[in-house]
């Protein structure tokens, strides 16, 4: 049964902008295996922005929006063996999904030049 809906979408200019002029925000937002896959690719950008989106989608999926201690960094996207990205929890956001006794979190992420959506859908 389907508990919560995220969907949220940005800029890849804007993100871009962020990772230029902002030294804190990818260590403030991304984890460690997020900073190492988005920085192996050639454009970086879609691919923070895309992750961003994911963090963003999931907050709201669980309807708690950024809150009750809640960190970005509570929230990474991993991509399987066959590159389907996927969310793993930890720490507050983990603590949450489990107290609402949820059972798990789909996620889905796409990008052009210009835009990063995602979609999460928690069940």
């Amino acid at each position: 049964m389907i508990k919560g809906i995220g969907v949220d979408m940005v800029e890849i200019s804007r993100v871009r902008k962020l990772l230029e002029q902002d030294s804190g925000f990818v260590e403030r937002i991304f984890t460690a295996r997020e900073i190492g896959y988005c920085e192996s690719k050639y454009f970086k950008a879609q691919h923070y922005a895309a992750r961003f989106t994911a963090k963003e989608a999931f907050f709201k999926a669980l309807g708690t929006g950024f809150r009750d201690g809640m960190s970005w960094q509570d929230v990474e996207v991993e991509n399987d063996e066959l590159g389907k990205p996927q969310l793993q929890l930890a720490a507050a956001a983990l603590a949450k999904f489990k107290n609402k006794k949820l059972k798990r979190a789909l996620l889905s992420l796409s990008h052009t030049r210009d835009m990063a959506v995602a979609l999460v859908v928690i069940e």
